[in-house]
């Protein structure tokens, strides 16, 4: 399989993938539709036309083409650490006739001492949704470098509302010094085989401590949704409005 462009079953957005980082176990799934449509379903419910949206871990540009299709937020930022797959954001962009996504390739990171080494080791996988920082499993081809940025601060300056994350088990490490600045929605991908129960409970009572509710509503299984208070009751008397 070398260059290829694959039509997702169910969203009918156009994927571009090649050998290097993809197989036919993925060219099934996207076919097939089971490639991330539930999570692009969420997203595509919890994001607004008005909002700035950062997504980490964007793959081949799925999730940030079928928002912004759907939706269309004032901003996109899609951020993706493995180097081989930015031409296949951008071509899936271009495939899907997506305009004004700010294509990032880096890590974001919150933590002090990494920030100051100012790159993360990365593995790369034989399947590109197995890639990540710290990964030791088979199929790996390689560990680069990749320059690390502060998610915080990139948070603040450009006014993020909606931070999506899937960066397979970094997700605690992120959000433990993450500043949240004006995030009104998180949609998160946890890994548990990588960051335990403990870790979950981490992330759930860290965010609640911080004025987030997890929208049960939105949420299903692994991918869990979190709005701040406000924007959830918010969020609740319009739907209670709408079906009185």
């Amino acid at each position: 399989m070398s260059g290829q462009l694959v039509t997702h079953g169910t969203s009918g957005l156009v994927l571009s993938l090649d050998e290097e980082v993809a197989n036919e176990r993925i060219v099934t799934e996207i076919r097939r539709g089971r490639y991330e449509a539930s999570e692009l379903s969420m997203a595509s419910r919890f994001v607004r036309q008005d909002d700035r949206v950062l997504e980490l871990g964007a793959g081949v540009g799925f999730i940030s083409a079928g928002v912004m299709r759907n939706v269309g937020p004032a901003y996109y930022a899609a951020v993706e650490a493995d180097a081989r797959l930015i031409p296949h954001i951008r071509q899936t962009h271009l495939r899907n006739g997506v305009e004004g996504i700010e294509v990032i390739n880096a890590a974001f990171v919150t933590d002090p001492q990494v920030l100051e080494k100012g790159f993360v080791e990365f593995t790369l996988h034989r399947e590109f949704w197995r890639s990540g920082i710290g990964q030791d499993q088979e199929g790996v081809t390689e560990t680069v470098q990749v320059p690390a940025v502060d998610a915080s601060a990139f948070i603040a300056d450009k006014g993020i509302t909606v931070l999506i994350s899937d960066i397979e088990g970094a997700e605690l490490e992120l959000l433990r010094n993450l500043r949240k600045g004006g995030l009104q929605r998180i949609i998160l991908e946890l890994h548990p085989q990588r960051i335990g129960k403990a870790g979950v409970i981490e992330i759930f009572s860290g965010l609640c401590a911080e004025g987030f509710a997890y929208n049960v509503n939105l949420s299903e299984g692994s991918v869990v949704c979190f709005e701040v208070v406000g924007d959830a009751e918010a969020d609740e008397a319009e739907m209670f409005t709408r079906f009185a």
